[in-house]
């Protein structure tokens, strides 16, 4: 581990953040023991002090079913425009510290569990994104809401408790984002890069706009629709366990099968050596999972593009394909 880069910024009332680099994300069975996590083993974690369970999916979702004591974060939500254009990040240092601190009630010790209603984007969303500001003991339930429930564990219903706050202090791994730059970058080196387009077919050829946050309370409408010139289409789906979410299925698929998934990008250009840069629509979903898959199957240089399409389509000055 490389030693702890100077204090970026420190604000009164907030609490100072640092940049971290750390060895590269572990890889294969190592990334599959150290965040993912069984329903039964997160059911044994139930109650315990210091443990949080966190539900990626959408407020709606969570208030109609949840797990006992969890807390709400929308992984769609997790990421606003104006702070990857202000900091290159889904939410900027300052504010990441507030709501992981305040709103999750994280602290840097906590062991926190990500989990949606089984199919696994949202999961991922929430894991990388704590991951990413330094979180340690952060993991996904395989399998997620819809088996914890088939297996008989307990369920309630209604709003997110805001749980007692807690101080945490962002450690950026950095080296697990692309910035737009290096997109830029990456487009001209195809020697060294490799972009995947996680998304539907709709949005990789421009037909279907979505939204997402510009900032807290403000969504907007991507401006332009395509993908990133050179990106290969390989669906979030192709990489899926359960993407219908239906109980007692895993959230990838079986190492067999994810690995003729990716012999075919093989054909495409994917070559082992290579960084891949997965984006999706915000980052902190399809993109991710795939960044997971991708660590699964042993693939060492894997990054996220956590501006994704919402910032590359809203911005007039970079080129788009169709």
């Amino acid at each position: 581990m490389k030693k702890l880069r100077k204090a970026m910024v420190a604000l009164a009332g907030v609490a100072a953040f640092s940049a971290v680099s750390y060895a590269d994300v572990p890889s294969g069975e190592e990334f599959a023991k150290k965040f993912i996590i069984s329903v039964d083993a997160a059911h044994d974690l139930l109650g315990k002090p210091n443990v949080r369970f966190v539900d990626g999916d959408s407020p709606k979702k969570f208030k109609e079913k949840h797990i006992p004591g969890s807390v709400n974060a929308f992984a769609h939500d997790l990421h606003y425009l104006e702070d990857i254009r202000k900091c290159g990040l889904p939410m900027c240092p300052e504010r990441a510290a507030k709501f992981i601190g305040e709103e999750l009630g994280i602290d840097n010790n906590t062991h926190a569990i990500a989990y949606d209603d089984g199919r696994g984007p949202n999961a991922s969303g929430v894991w990388f994104f704590l991951y990413l500001y330094g979180l340690d003991n952060v993991q996904m339930m395989d399998g997620g809401l819809v088996t914890w429930e088939a297996k008989g564990y307990p369920v309630e219903s209604g709003p997110a408790k805001k749980p007692p706050p807690k101080k945490f202090v962002p450690k950026i791994r950095k080296e697990i984002i692309a910035t737009k730059e290096e997109v830029l970058k990456a487009i001209k080196d195809k020697e060294h890069y490799f972009i995947l387009d996680a998304r539907r077919f709709q949005e990789y050829t421009g037909k279907t706009l979505l939204d997402a946050l510009e900032k807290p309370g403000k969504h907007i409408t991507v401006k332009r629709g395509g993908h990133i010139p050179g990106a290969v289409f390989a669906e979030w789906k192709k990489f899926a366990g359960n993407p219908s979410g239906k109980p007692n299925k895993p959230l990838f698929k079986k190492l067999k099968k994810l690995k003729k998934v990716y012999k075919k990008l093989k054909k495409k250009g994917l070559t082992p050596d290579k960084t891949v840069i997965t984006y999706c629509h915000v980052g902190l979903g399809r993109g991710s999972f795939v960044f997971a898959a991708l660590k699964l199957l042993g693939h060492k240089k894997v990054k996220v593009y956590v501006g994704s399409w919402d910032e590359w389509g809203n911005d007039p000055n970079v080129p788009i394909e169709k």
